[in-house]
């Protein structure tokens, strides 16, 4: 049976704890629902919520379940919750909230699965200047999803010129970003919060429906199961990054400890898949974006062993914060551009270059459960 998609609550009795089973997706209009399930709720009270028939969970989901927590903690009411299904309980455990999953030896909490990589991993990730300067000339850096992106930013390029009107010249990310001379940026989930919490930059716009996820892959030939790399070598792209974070809790999951893993990172997503066929490691974490958008030849060469569905963590389109007056007066204002690049046809034809299908703005929410999960791990 297929589960709903509006989001509601029925209350069961269940001794003296108060019992609510959670139905639908909890996302940004689940926020009413969730108002009237907190006003059911006394102080001093015992609450168990049942996620079983809930379908998903996004960002914005998390942050008003966070508001709901940290108010019935105010009033001292003891919460539990089970039946997650894989994914949320997941982000239950990235997020912290893990805490609240009754342990049922289904939904116990990973411990210590991912170590706080602050220090040198960080100060490389971006090398910062000492703080904005205005140019004549806008950079605009890019962390591209996948290679055949690569066209369609130069295109998108140029049609923000013309209709920002303003010089911009483009580069794709291949290394650091430096703070001082970046104005524009496309960010991967980790880069774009340190810019933000580092040097003020603003989250504009975020692709619609683009979560990054990451998928697990080793070779083809190679057909142990995800459980059974034990110690092994992993192949990935960065250290600060979200595809990396996900990739350990996913291994977590399935049994494989992600603190006997050893890991190279290798800069870059094609790097780290050469990594993998030269078999000089066994495992790899990609972003599922650029796995879907390998060569044929490249796909025949691997074997997928697992994959996330989280709809968390975004790529996220940033602007230095001296720009953000000057880009949001009337005709010049950047949101405006992006919003709009889906009514016109040289939008449309550049979104499918990029393979984006269009831009949105960010729910504080989504920023702020991607900013606490940021701080709890790199920061």
């Amino acid at each position: 049976m297929a589960l709903s998609s509006t989001f509601s609550f029925q209350k069961k009795n269940n001794g003296d704890s108060l019992h609510f089973v959670l139905a639908g997706s909890i996302d940004a209009n689940a926020d009413s629902v969730l108002q009237t399930l907190t006003g059911q709720v006394t102080a001093n009270s015992d609450v168990l919520l049942d996620f079983s028939q809930v379908g998903r969970v996004n960002s914005m989901g998390l942050s008003l379940l966070l508001q709901v927590f940290e108010e019935w903690e105010r009033q001292r009411v003891r919460i539990q919750v089970q039946n997650l299904d894989r994914m949320v309980s997941m982000l239950f455990k990235i997020t912290g909230l893990g805490r609240f999953i009754k342990a049922d030896g289904n939904n116990v909490e990973v411990t210590g699965a991912v170590p706080n990589a602050a220090g040198a991993s960080r100060d490389a990730a971006v090398k910062a200047a000492t703080g904005p300067v205005a140019h004549d000339k806008l950079n605009f850096v890019a962390n591209l999803q996948s290679g055949q992106q690569l066209t369609g930013w130069y295109l998108l390029n140029t049609y923000l010129q013309r209709r920002l009107k303003k010089a911009i010249h483009f580069e794709q990310a291949t290394d650091a970003v430096k703070a001082g001379t970046t104005d524009l940026l496309f960010a991967r989930p980790f880069e774009a919060c340190h810019m933000m919490a580092a040097h003020g930059f603003i989250p504009m716009m975020r692709p619609v429906h683009e979560a990054d996820e990451v998928v697990i892959l080793t070779r083809s030939d190679d057909t142990r199961a995800l459980s059974d790399y034990a110690g092994t070598t992993v192949a990935t792209a960065s250290q600060n990054s979200f595809v990396y974070l996900l990739g350990r809790f996913l291994c977590d999951d399935q049994g494989l400890d992600s603190g006997h893993l050893t890991f190279d990172f290798c800069g870059n997503e094609i790097k780290a898949l050469q990594s993998l066929l030269r078999e000089k490691c066994e495992l790899l974490f990609m972003l599922k974006k650029t796995y879907d958008g390998l060569s044929s030849f490249s796909r025949n060469s691997i074997r997928k062993l697992d994959e996330s569905q989280t709809d968390f963590a975004y790529h996220l389109f940033c602007v230095s914060p001296y720009l953000k007056d000057s880009l949001e007066n009337s005709d010049t204002l950047l949101t405006t551009v992006l919003t709009g690049m889906t009514e016109d046809e040289q939008g449309k034809a550049i979104l499918r270059e990029i393979q984006i299908n269009g831009w949105v703005k960010p729910e504080q929410g989504e920023l702020k459960m991607l900013e606490m999960v940021y701080n709890r791990y790199l920061s």
